[in-house]
């Protein structure tokens, strides 16, 4: 449920807000937790159905990076813990996983394809399609004839 109401940024001390809402999330095996929101946006632009609406998207784009880096990555389990050997760990992570992006769209029920299953593909050529993405300036995960 998200209640909103406008706002002025003189009132609450927020540069440029137009409105502020509450939102209560009801997550499963968790209790009910409120948060509150701010935007820029007045609510002529931007209604409670379009910010909860909003909201979700977010948290769908935020769970499938996530879901990536925990389940395939194991990143949750990583045991790294000086802050530059994590920053680089975290971007090669996401290089990788962008990588496999582009390669599940190039292939034939690109919704079935998974983190491991791209991983296999790269160790049964011996990370040769990786190593070609990274030097190449228009990157193809074609097999080489």
């Amino acid at each position: 449920m998200l209640v909103s109401r406008p706002a002025a940024s003189e009132t609450l001390g927020f540069p440029l807000v137009q409105q502020v809402a509450l939102l209560r999330r009801h997550l499963r095996h968790h209790k009910p937790e409120t948060v509150a929101l701010i935007t820029s946006l007045p609510p002529e632009r931007l209604n409670a159905a379009q910010w909860l609406a909003a909201n979700r998207n977010a948290w769908g784009i935020e769970n499938g990076l996530h879901q990536r880096l925990d389940v395939s990555r194991l990143d949750d389990m990583c045991r790294i813990r000086t802050p530059n050997s994590m920053w680089i760990m975290g971007m090669l992570r996401r290089f990788s996983n962008s990588l496999f992006m582009h390669w599940r769209a190039q292939q034939p029920k690109a919704r079935h394809k998974t983190t491991t299953d791209f991983l296999t593909a790269m160790d049964a050529e011996h990370h040769r399609y990786a190593l070609c993405a990274l030097t190449a300036l228009n990157p193809t995960f074609q097999t080489p004839s």
